[in-house]
């Protein structure tokens, strides 16, 4: 009897310490909806990036006998629905939650986050106003400043253009944070800001906002707006032939299918800062571009390289830790302070935005090409 229970022992043993260990994250993105001002066809490349980081760390995580488990919290493409979805996520077993890509929904979130002690990670949201929140909140984005202090720089050296016309979308966050940032960037720089012009993203047809430029001295023209957003006032600019120098940032996008399919073949003269680009010739680069394309038989773009990244950095800490509680996580989370990814190297402070490399777009024929890249520890070249 002793020696069977000896053994019934052991069997439990083994069975309690080499049982895999679930973690659970959440996904919180649009996946029901079509977006008014983005190509984002119900969250797939968030998505897609996220299971693509698991098929690469798998091995990983089998070693250490962990299975992380995905749950989507879906908020459509209304705003108000975000803070509904942290509450079903906060009420469920996950222990952090990727996702919140625009900076409205990130700004929504973030706060409630926080209270809840609930680990969020966004990918790819820049407003500055997040690196405000502390504790539980985790960004993959250089922030708006350094994207203003980036374009700034370009347009007054670079292109020599010093009189600027901002066109943002006043009822968009990103957009206007971006848009106060420019300015004040641009007169330190030794430009300045004719006039802004406030427009509405969810329009097709920005006739009246050109109209408004009509006999106005100026250089070029910055739209900080999301990519087909910026597309048609792009047109409606062209339209009304107005042939200045368009500036935009990350919102713009690094793919550009459906940007340049809104602008019909028209030729510009366009620059756009980004993360990265599908043709850069790093190993890692080339590696995630191959992998993308054999899983999901499409280009990737800047939102699914991003989540890709991030959530890479996620696994990163879910490895580092014996225990996988939400705010267990989030000491590990703060722990890592430099991390690799496909766009290249993330300085991280705890629950800031990271300081990273950046790429400046030009627009062509061919679509958006790579003019120069910023290093935060090289400078231009």
């Amino acid at each position: 009897m002793k020696v069977l229970t000896v053994l019934l022992l052991i069997l439990l043993s083994k069975i309690t310490f080499g049982a895999t260990k679930k973690v659970h994250i959440g996904l919180a993105s649009n996946f029901s909806e079509l977006s008014t001002v983005s190509f984002n066809p119900y969250g797939g490349y968030f998505r897609n990036g996220v299971k693509l980081a698991l098929e690469h760390y798998s091995k990983r995580l089998a070693d250490k006998e962990i299975e992380i488990v995905l749950k989507e919290f879906d908020y459509g493409a209304d705003d108000l629905n975000v803070l509904k979805t942290v509450r079903e996520a906060d009420l469920s077993r996950v222990s952090a939650v990727i996702g919140y890509n625009y900076s409205s929904n990130a700004l929504m979130a973030a706060p409630v986050h926080a209270k809840l002690k609930l680990p969020m990670l966004s990918p790819s949201a820049s407003a500055n106003r997040l690196s405000s929140f502390g504790r539980y909140i985790h960004l993959g984005s250089f922030n708006n400043q350094y994207m203003a202090q980036v374009l700034a720089k370009f347009t007054v050296e670079g292109l020599k253009a010093k009189k600027i016309v901002v066109i943002p979308a006043g009822n968009c966050a990103y957009c206007t944070d971006l848009a106060d940032t420019f300015e004040k960037e641009l007169i330190r720089f030794g430009g300045t800001v004719v006039k802004k012009v406030l427009v509405i993203q969810e329009d097709k047809n920005f006739e009246t906002a050109a109209q408004n430029l009509k006999g106005l001295d100026f250089d070029a023209v910055f739209i900080p707006n999301q990519e087909l957003t910026a597309a048609r006032i792009i047109l409606s600019l062209l339209e009304a032939g107005i042939k200045k120098p368009f500036l935009g940032a990350d919102g713009w996008g690094n793919e550009g299918s459906e940007f340049f399919n809104v602008l019909k073949g028209r030729k510009f003269d366009g620059y756009s800062v980004t993360h990265w680009h599908p043709r850069l010739k790093t190993k890692s680069s080339m590696e995630f571009v191959s992998a993308y394309k054999a899983n999901f038989k499409n280009l990737p773009n800047d939102s699914s390289v991003l989540a890709y990244d991030f959530m890479s950095f996620l696994i990163e800490a879910i490895l580092s830790t014996k225990t996988h509680d939400r705010e267990s996580l989030e000491e590990a989370l703060r722990k890592i302070r430099e991390f690799t990814g496909v766009t290249g190297k993330y300085l991280m402070t705890p629950n800031k935005a990271p300081q990273k490399d950046i790429l400046i777009l030009k627009t062509t024929e061919a679509g958006f090409e790579v003019d120069q890249s910023v290093s935060l520890h090289r400078g231009q070249r």
